[in-house]
């Protein structure tokens, strides 16, 4: 079984000032990256890590709890119980080291994880991380839990494939939709294979949504600021076509990133877009206006969830 990743803080300083961290890998990875943070207390954010809590994504929890070491800020944990779901059907058990066995036949057991042993884990990859943790476990209905969460958290951390039903659900799951659809606050998508950040893409059509969803992750994760910033739009003529409103918006960007560049675009959104993000590595994306019918091309429903089925990159999603 691949063992985590952890996570050491060393030579931290006092709040306010640089400090460096050195991400230290397990026994089969070397050291993978030192970065100088500014880590100060007014840029501290609650983030919520959604989980299923009988079935943990393993993924999104190393995920979120490396975004909270580099924020320099807690996680809470909000690990749903759905009191109507049947155990689940697993093909290997073994691989749940923190699940309670119900019944086994053949290669085939129905489990149902140990809360408890659940909410170890995480705690276990916050302590080696020096990560803050606050836990909530939820009983009930796991949308409207989530959604009432929402409205106090800055942004929720979820696993794309998300879910709380027995049968098999494509990517996004039922559940990641109606949480990108009517969450009180932005959603960042979890990857399944995370290594670093060395750029943030900004999905821009120069509508109202677009804007507030860059605006919003500058104010959040001001820790990406020293990162190589992208404003990347498609257009019908793949031209850099500026106008008055691109000048003010890269001005916008250059004030609060060191590196700032244009890149555009020629034809379909959707499959312009998928082409250039499809098995790229070291890429934040922010999109905005998920399932606002409304809004443009750029942002439809289904434009998002084909990004968010075949690349497998942190994607940071909101709404106006």
């Amino acid at each position: 079984m691949k063992e985590p990743v952890h996570a050491s803080v060393k030579n931290l300083l006092s709040v306010g000032q640089m400090t460096t961290i050195i991400f230290v890998a397990n026994h089969h990875q070397a050291i993978r990256r030192c970065s100088r943070l500014h880590l100060s207390k007014k840029h501290m954010e609650r983030i919520v890590l959604v989980l299923n809590a009988h079935n943990p994504d393993r993924a999104s929890l190393e995920f979120a709890t490396r975004m909270a070491a580099i924020s320099g800020t807690r996680l809470t944990g909000l690990f749903l119980e759905n009191t109507d779901s049947e155990p689940v059907l697993v093909a290997q058990p073994d691989a749940f080291q923190y699940a309670t066995y119900l019944w086994q036949t053949g290669e085939v057991a129905s489990i149902r994880a140990d809360v408890d042993k659940a909410v170890g884990l995480l705690r276990e990859e916050c302590l080696f991380a020096g990560v803050g943790l606050d836990v909530i476990v939820d009983k009930g209905e796991p949308i409207q839990q989530t959604i009432g969460e929402s409205r106090f958290a800055d942004y929720i951390i979820v696993d794309p494939g998300l879910s709380f039903s027995q049968m098999e659900e494509d990517v996004p799951s039922h559940f990641v939709q109606e949480l990108l659809s009517r969450a009180e606050c932005p959603v960042l998508l979890a990857p399944k294979e995370f290594v670093d950040v060395d750029e943030v893409v900004f999905c821009y059509d120069g509508s109202v949504s677009s804007v507030f969803a860059i605006k919003q992750f500058t104010a959040l994760l001001p820790v990406f600021r020293s990162h190589r910033a992208l404003l990347l739009e498609v257009n019908r003529s793949g031209r850099a076509e500026f106008s008055d409103e691109h000048k003010r918006m890269m001005g916008w960007l250059k004030m609060h990133y060191s590196s700032v560049y244009y890149q555009a675009l020629n034809g379909n959104a959707k499959e312009e877009l998928f082409t250039y993000l499809f098995l790229k590595t070291g890429k934040l994306v922010v999109m905005g206006a998920y399932g606002r019918s409304l809004l443009s091309n750029f942002f439809r429903r289904s434009h998002a969830d084909a990004i968010i089925r075949m690349v497998d990159l942190p994607l940071f999603v909101t709404h106006h």
